[in-house]
């Protein structure tokens, strides 16, 4: 859950772009939180704000029913081969609602994480992809042969919410088959290898990582971050992403604030 104290920390913002947040005077900092993978393709994705537009200007940014949760589905499978079913959802709180004690075992799919889910982790048959929405609240759930109880409805939610997820399901597909995308995910993989591996701080999955501090300690971790440039995500259970494009002089300030904070603090 996002520690609110945490993101106070970041002053009011004036813009934010690509991998970037600026506020007054042109400060910026280097988002590595994306809002859990819903800005996955920058903060200003011009085809997923296209689209959502798109609807809006037809007047649909009021819930409604629409043809574009049947259109989500066979994009879902396409992602997660094991799905038999998709459901479309208001906003992340109605999975919340729908999925009670068994929120804690459902399995969320990341793009490009580079890890497959364990059986165990699928047990309960549903998994909840991440997908980068941009402005839009809604959210899927795939579901497989093993859930053992009956299909919840679609939520009727906003046709400019569910266009999003069509689309952006349609982009994550798209930028796994570009050749172009995939080598500047391994780059970006790398270059945090070479850079913060040492560091023993965060550990990587794909263009994902996990910090290894604590709770307790990730607050000092977050504020040391920040000073340095950086905003990794508030919520301290959930992980950041390595963003495509940053700088020779923002890896080392990553790699100087990681090692710096260590010294600190062992």
């Amino acid at each position: 859950m996002i520690d609110p104290a945490l993101l106070n920390l970041l002053p009011p913002l004036r813009r934010a772009r690509g991998d970037r947040f600026y506020g007054a005077d042109d400060k910026h900092w280097v988002d590595l939180w994306k809002q859990d993978g819903i800005w996955l393709l920058g903060r200003r994705p011009e085809g997923a704000a296209k689209e959502w537009k798109n609807q809006v200007d037809k007047g649909l940014a009021g819930w409604a029913p629409s043809h574009w949760p049947r259109r989500l589905e066979p994009l879902v499978k396409q992602l997660l081969p094991s799905t038999v079913a998709v459901r479309v959802f208001r906003n992340a709180d109605r999975v919340f609602n729908f999925l009670g004690e068994d929120r804690a075992r459902v399995a969320v799919w990341r793009p490009w994480d580079d890890q497959i889910l364990p059986p165990d982790q699928e047990a309960i048959g549903v998994l909840w992809p991440v997908l980068p929405t941009g402005p839009g609240q809604a959210v899927a759930l795939a579901f497989s042969s093993t859930w053992a109880e009956a299909l919840p409805e679609h939520d009727v939610t906003s046709p400019a919410d569910a266009a999003g997820l069509v689309h952006a399901a349609a982009q994550v597909i798209r930028f796994s088959a570009d050749p172009r995308a995939a080598a500047a995910r391994q780059a970006a993989g790398s270059a945090f290898d070479k850079h913060l591996g040492s560091t023993n701080l965060f550990h990587r999955k794909g263009i994902w990582f996990e910090t290894t501090v604590g709770a307790a300690r990730y607050q000092s971790l977050f504020r040391a971050m920040l000073a340095a440039g950086f905003v990794l995500n508030p919520d301290p259970q959930a992980p950041g992403i390595i963003p495509l494009d940053l700088s020779a002089g923002e890896w080392a300030a990553w790699k100087a604030a990681a090692e710096q904070w260590v010294k600190e603090n062992t």
